[in-house]
Parts: C-alpha cells; structure tokens; sequence
C-alpha cells in the first residue's frame, strides 16, 4: 500500500476527475503500468492500494487473490473502487473486433469476481491513459470516449490537495534521497579500512548481540539516531557497518524494534513483526541514513540505499522501497539483499505492519473522501 497523506481533514469528490486526481497525490507518484485500489467504507475512502500489471504468465485468478488479500487488510471495507493504469491496447480493440474492448479484462472481472465471494462490490473502475480516461465497464454509447487529462489536473480535489502540500511526482525514483556527494576523496578508504578493521576482530554470528562488535555498532547508530553528522570520519564509521550482515540486519532491525529475542528479531527481519513499530525511530533513521548518504561516495551507497527500501518497504510505500532496491543494486549488482527485497516486492509481499490499521504508518491511514463519483 502507498500512500501520501500529511493531513486528515475530509474532502468531498463530486465527479470522476475528482477521484482520480486522489490517486496520484495519495500515492505521491503517478501509477503506470498498474491496478490500483480504494476501499470503501460506506461512502468514505478508507485505504489506497496500488499493485503493478502482473506478467502475462500470471493466472488472473492468483493475481485476484494477492489484490483480495491486500484489500481485505481494511476490515471495515464493503466496496472497492478500481482504476488500471496503462497505454497497453485489448486485442479485440487492436483488430476492430470490439473497439470498446478493455486492456486487462480478464484481470478486472477476476478481482471482481473475488471481492463479491466476500460479499464486497466492485462499485465502479475506470482506465486512465497518458492521452485520457474513461470508464473501465462502460456498456452505453458514447461512454467509451477518452476524457482528458486536463479535467483530471483541473478537478477541485487536485486543487484542494495540492493547496494542502500534496506533491506528486512522475516516477516513484524521484521521491528517493540520493544526494550529492560532499566528502573527500579518502572516504571510501576510510570505510573499507574500518570494515577491515572490524572484521579483524571476528564476525559476529547473526544473533551473538553480546559479540563486542555488535554492541559497539548498536550503541553508536543509537546515539546518532535523531541528532546530526559533524565529521566525515563518524559518516563514514556508521557507514562501514553496515558492510558487516549480521551487524546491518541488527541496526536495521533496531529501527522497527530493539527487542533481543530470536524470535521477534527474525519477525522484525521477514516482516512477520506484528507488534508496533516505532515510526518516530524509523522516522529519525531515514533523516541519519539520508546524513550519512552525503559523506558516501557512489561505490559504497549499497547499504545505505538497501536500509531506506527496507523502512520504505516497511511503511507500506512499496513502489519508492523497490526505487531504493534499484538503487542499491545499480551502485553494487552485487547486492544480493536488494535483490531479494526487489524479487519479493514483485511479487507483492508486504510486512504485516503495513498490513494492519493499528500498526501501519500514521500515513497510511487513509485521507477521507467522501462521495466517490458516478461515471
């Protein structure tokens, strides 16, 4: 789930353009090549959920039911409203066979098809393209026409958004921290050495958290959490790290829970973590993380990149976690945690805090809107 919401004062859509201006300033990016989702709680939108089109080796029917699951996360939910995001046109539209045919019916009527199952509508959908929108299960003459962009861009509830500090941006990769570089030139040997020379002293293993190098690391990433970076030297220390796997698996899972028991430690690990997470921590780790970033060179940026997905990932901001996995990847193709986190994004795996009212990040609590329009 994704979502972009600074504030919770209740908005009132009154036409289509209206609910798809919401989408892209909930998400704060603009889906492409996607489904996304809101629920419905009566006439109020409860959350937003945005899932990538799946390949097409994938049976609707599976894909229904990983979008069911998601939805079914809001437990107040009783209607869904759909939106598809793409320029891909139907078959039966391309030969002329039906030119009102729609890309990815199969999908839509699957998901349908899932949701009342559960006694839940499908109550309206609607297909938007880089030249216009239209309704997605239009049946009436006329009604297949493209509506333009601009009535999106000009609805009320984008104006009201963006008066209220809605920003949305193009490409999730936009909204990713990944600034210039202001260190010197010996900060990439001066985290390779400090590497070298913590290893020297043994590696711990994964859950030896008394090893003296595990309790040196968590004692120095817990007093600069929440305070600022001065020197080169302690960028590039908190940095180093974060080369070391059992001692980067345990600072990041220090920022969702410090608890020390193997059990919740390996849920915090998988995302089967069902407690609360501290999002002030998470919070001040991602402003430390993006501190640290600055004195990094391009080289060493991996882990740091990694850390960011995995919170991004944790907040339920799947699309700009897996721009944060890319990243990593593209400074070390040998990232193989970034690798993993990516493969299990693709495949629309969330932690379980995202997928809870109760535990998930404060912005992920939906903006109320009030009123989903009729086509």
């Amino acid at each position: 789930m994704n979502e972009n919401t600074p504030n919770d004062h209740q908005l009132t859509a009154t036409t289509a353009a209206d609910m798809l201006a919401f989408i892209p300033n909930a998400l704060g990016f603009q889906p492409r090549e996607s489904f996304a989702f809101v629920t419905l709680r009566g006439n109020t939108t409860g959350a937003t959920l945005r899932i990538g089109i799946p390949a097409d080796t994938t049976p609707a029917a599976d894909f229904a039911k990983v979008a069911l699951h998601y939805l079914l996360a809001d437990t107040a939910v009783d209607g869904v409203l759909m939106f598809v995001y793409t320029n891909e046109v139907a078959d039966a539209a391309r030969t002329g066979e039906n030119p009102d045919a729609k890309p990815y019916m199969a999908y839509a009527q699957a998901i349908e098809a899932e949701l009342e199952n559960v006694g839940i509508s499908l109550r309206n959908g609607w297909l938007v393209t880089d030249r216009g929108w239209m309704p997605y299960f239009c049946e009436d003459l006329g009604c297949c026409d493209l509506n333009p962009s601009d009535e999106i861009r000009d609805s009320a509830i984008n104006a009201e958004m963006i008066y209220r500090g809605y920003n949305t941006q193009e490409d999730p990769m936009k909204l990713t921290a990944d600034p210039a570089f202001i260190g010197s030139d010996e900060a990439h040997t001066t985290i390779t050495e400090f590497t070298r020379f913590v290893l020297g002293g043994g590696t711990p293993d994964a859950l030896d958290f008394d090893h003296a190098s595990m309790r040196i690391a968590r004692a120095q990433w817990n007093e600069e959490v929440g305070g600022d970076i001065y020197e080169e030297n302690e960028a590039c220390d908190l940095a180093g790290w974060l080369f070391i796997k059992p001692i980067r698996d345990r600072i990041m899972a220090d920022a969702i829970s410090p608890a020390d028991d193997e059990a919740t430690y390996l849920q915090v690990l998988t995302g089967q973590y069902e407690g609360q997470p501290d999002w002030s921590r998470v919070e001040a780790t991602e402003t430390l993380l993006v501190k640290i970033l600055a004195y990094t060179p391009t080289e060493d940026r991996a882990p740091l990149f990694c850390f960011l997905g995995w919170l991004r990932w944790y907040r339920g901001q799947a699309s700009i976690a897996a721009a944060y996995f890319d990243k990593a990847i593209e400074a070390d193709r040998g990232h193989q945690y970034s690798r993993l986190m990516r493969e299990l994004i693709g495949r629309g795996v969330l932690p379980l805090a995202a997928q809870n009212e109760r535990t998930a990040y404060p912005h992920l609590q939906a903006h109320p809107v009030t009123g989903p329009a009729e086509p």
